[in-house]
């Protein structure tokens, strides 16, 4: 059976195919353009009216590509899935000028956070020759409730689902979820391809990467950093659960204002608002914890160097998400493939 774990980020996404009787430093690993940048640089070299159809997927680059195309005087329309991709709340999507309809047909550009031809490939060049059976993906969603800032739905959901299980492994989902697109598409696109799989938020996952990391080192108790190229996570860790955790805007962050949040958090004196209000998400504090180490892994880990030292899931600081979908996967494969 061949297995595919995929870390779909703003600007990579990071694949890992295990490989049957191989080690772990053996796998096929790969860290590419995600799909969104990828989207973003073809709109960037278009010239003509654009059609969007396909699925649900990650925005970022691809809306701000989309919203420049529209500025140079052409006409952009777009399927309501496919619409969803730049903001869940359609309204707005219209008054940026965006024709949002019931179906296209031959559009111009298909969209999915799922690139099965690059999966595909890399399979094709390590000589497997099975087809992609499984499929475990880690992204971000921030959920949508008319309304209310998506930051705070975003919030609610990981504070809920920490509040009954905070084992990170077990934080994985295989059906659909309401308000939140984006993990819903791809569990719908798996379903029907045939494909068993599972999605997890990719700031987990990054946590269950790096708890991976530390059981490997001795480390107990730990601080990870998730520097990423949108969002970056702090999440306090103690025998495999999550303590604490904030998220923020990275470009919002210096290394002063995200230590002083750091030490606030494991000290147990941070509140969501201090977090909200400055543009993050919010901060949840549940038990205090004595570190043995502060892990840095992500595409930002330079900027915040200096906080504590990088970790190398899978011999790698950028495959922490892939690292823990490994061990989403290899500790319960048996649900999923049966």
């Amino acid at each position: 059976m061949a297995v595919v774990l995929v870390d779909v980020g703003k600007g990579t996404q990071d694949i890992l195919i295990p490989l049957k009787g191989k080690t772990k430093e053996n796998f096929v690993k790969a860290v590419l353009p995600s799909p969104t940048e990828k989207l973003a640089r073809i709109i960037s070299t278009y010239e003509g009216d654009l059609s969007l159809c396909g699925y649900t997927m990650g925005g970022g680059p691809l809306k701000k590509a989309i919203l420049e195309h529209i500025k140079k005087g052409y006409r952009v329309r777009a399927t309501v899935p496919a619409a969803k991709s730049l903001r869940d709340d359609l309204s707005v999507v219209r008054k940026w000028g965006i024709e949002v309809v019931e179906k296209i047909d031959n559009c111009d550009l298909f969209l999915s956070d799922l690139d099965f031809k690059t999966y595909e490939s890399l399979l094709s060049c390590a000589g497997v020759k099975e087809s992609v059976e499984f499929v475990g993906v880690a992204c971000q969603d921030h959920g949508f409730k008319k309304g209310q800032s998506d930051r705070i739905t975003r919030f609610n959901y990981l504070k809920e689902i920490l509040s009954k299980e905070r084992n990170p492994l077990k934080l994985f989902h295989t059906e659909e979820l309401p308000f939140f697109s984006r993990f819903s598409s791809i569990i719908s696109q798996l379903r029907k391809r045939g494909i068993k799989g599972f999605v997890i938020d990719s700031k987990l996952a990054a946590v269950a990467g790096v708890i991976s990391y530390a059981e490997e080192k001795g480390v107990k108790e730990f601080v990870c950093i998730d520097c990423g190229n949108g969002h970056t996570m702090v999440s306090t860790v103690k025998e495999g659960l999550i303590c604490g955790f904030l998220e923020h805007h990275t470009k919002f962050l210096n290394p002063e204002k995200l230590e002083k949040f750091m030490v606030k958090l494991i000290k147990g004196e941070i509140t969501f608002n201090e977090i909200y209000e400055d543009g993050g998400h919010g901060a949840l504090f549940i038990e205090k914890i004595n570190p043995e180490k502060i892990y840095l892994v992500g595409p930002n880990r330079d900027k915040f160097k200096d906080l504590g030292e990088f970790a190398y899931p899978l011999g790698d600081a950028m495959l922490f998400g892939c690292a823990g979908l490994l061990r989403v996967f290899t500790k319960y494969k048996s649900p999923f493939l049966y």
